[in-house]
């Protein structure tokens, strides 16, 4: 090969578009053990070619060059790359009488065709195989865990989750959706059942539902965990921490939000804690001397007069100003009794399918006394009432004055006889108490004290007909 074409072949080389690294493997004839480099001119006569090639073909040392690539590996793609011009990549050929995965990449100067590279790999296959399938499983586990993260750090409702008609939810549900374009903090005010979660879920939904939800309740974190649970730990924290550390909620929700339910139960010394991570926008995990940044925005929901609480000094006053930026107040069921009726047919549905009941409507004097109830525990507490009436009006069409629980009744309703209440001497026949008992275990999930609860009945009546009944749980 003239000294002018050898020229053009490495100034080929050179600018490589398809994978640069072969340009400095050849220039500085770097070895590599796992693969080879073999570079031709048009002509297929062998231009550079690397020892571990020469060795693998079952050449002496520099007994390549010179020779035509096409008598030294006939299946190979070098005359497909040089005629088409087009890169032959991830092929699985026959190269000295063993399959190797190889490459090829035509070269060009001036856009004509002036060679070719070929790279062969020397992992046998099977071993290739092995890489990918590891890679494979790698890939599958690291996008199972982004859908667990996803699905568990995500808000559930929307806007559309929240049922009602009066003015008052509509108005509710109109300022909550002004709230949630704003970047302020929220507090959620309301008593035990109004939905507070639902809203703060919506609000979540409606400006961000592509980024983390963090939610964490007050009430059911020890003592001793509460600052690790929300600011993390690093290794090695405490006795019986993760040997790894951990991220608390608000790293977790980094560019997202952060719900606080009940924020009233959370201990002074951590209410103070907490007022710097909202004014500063950073945390400190336990055994950490390193702040670190972190956006969120922050949610919290109180069942109590926080006012009152900052009063009798048991919440701080500067941490109540910090996360009352924006207030929004759910309203009780008692305020809104309009609802009522659009709680009972939406809910209805749902407990016909799970008590496979098939409960249609109700009588007028039944709706008057649910209207005119204050239901203290909210939307909550009539949720759990129509559980309770769907046992008692099992085979009814509709629920009327007797299947009342007593608790809705007047004391006169009472005293007529209208307080049904399913007992041991319930004269129901033994085939609808059977059934209706395995449906309410089944929707209590095997739950006896659940069950006896909604059943009206004392555990050990419970178990004295399931035993009657042959009835076994897991």
């Amino acid at each position: 090969m003239k000294n002018k074409e050898r020229q053009d072949l490495l100034a080929a080389i050179e600018p490589y578009p398809y994978n640069p690294v072969i340009a400095s493997v050849v220039k500085f004839c770097f070895k590599n053990r796992y693969e080879s480099i073999t570079v031709i001119d048009k002509n297929y006569i062998i231009q550079f070619i690397d020892p571990p090639t020469e060795k693998f073909l079952g050449l002496q040392p520099g007994g390549g060059i010179g020779k035509n690539i096409l008598e030294l590996a006939p299946a190979s793609d070098y005359q497909l790359a040089i005629t088409t011009g087009t890169p032959v990549i991830g092929r699985v050929r026959e190269v000295g009488e063993v399959k190797r995965v190889t490459s090829v990449y035509p070269l060009r100067t001036k856009g004509e065709i002036v060679g070719a590279i070929g790279r062969i790999v020397f992992h046998p296959l099977e071993e290739l195989e092995k890489v990918h399938k590891e890679i494979t499983r790698l890939k599958n586990e690291m996008h199972n865990l982004k859908q667990r993260q996803k699905t568990e750090y995500s808000s559930a409702y929307t806007f559309d989750s929240i049922l009602g008609k009066s003015w008052l939810i509509r108005d509710t549900v109109a300022t909550a959706k002004r709230i949630s374009m704003l970047d302020a903090d929220v507090l959620i005010e309301g008593e035990s059942g109004t939905g507070k979660e639902l809203f703060a879920h919506s609000i979540h939904s409606y400006r961000c539902n592509d980024k983390p939800f963090v939610k964490l309740n007050c009430p059911a974190i020890p003592f001793e965990l509460a600052e690790s649970q929300l600011f993390g730990y690093e290794k090695g924290a405490y006795t019986g921490a993760n040997s790894s550390g951990k991220a608390g909620i608000f790293e977790t929700a980094n560019n997202g939000i952060v719900f606080l339910d009940e924020i009233s139960s959370l201990p002074l010394s951590i209410q103070a804690k907490l007022l710097r991570v909202l004014q500063e926008r950073e945390i400190q995990r336990l055994g950490s001397n390193k702040a670190v940044k972190v956006n969120f925005r922050f949610i919290a929901a109180t069942n109590v007069d926080l006012r009152k609480l900052v009063e009798e000094g048991k919440f701080r006053h500067d941490l109540y100003y910090r996360v009352a930026s924006a207030s929004l107040h759910a309203p009780s069921l008692r305020e809104r009794p309009e609802d009522i009726p659009l709680y009972l047919h939406s809910f209805l549905d749902n407990i016909n399918k799970s008590f496979k009941t098939n409960i249609r409507g109700y009588t007028k004097e039944a709706l008057d006394k649910l209207i005119s109830y204050q239901w203290p525990g909210n939307v909550r507490q009539l949720i759990h009432i129509l559980e309770q009436i769907a046992i008692t009006a099992w085979d009814a069409r509709e629920i009327a004055l007797e299947h009342l629980p007593r608790e809705i009744l007047s004391p006169e309703d009472q005293e007529t006889g209208f307080a049904h209440v399913f007992s041991a001497e319930s004269r129901m026949p033994e085939k609808d108490e059977k059934n209706l008992i395995l449906s309410v275990l089944e929707r209590t999930k095997g739950n006896k004290r659940q069950a006896a609860i909604l059943l009206n009945m004392s555990r050990v009546t419970l178990y004295k007909k399931m035993k009657l009944y042959n009835i076994i749980t897991k």
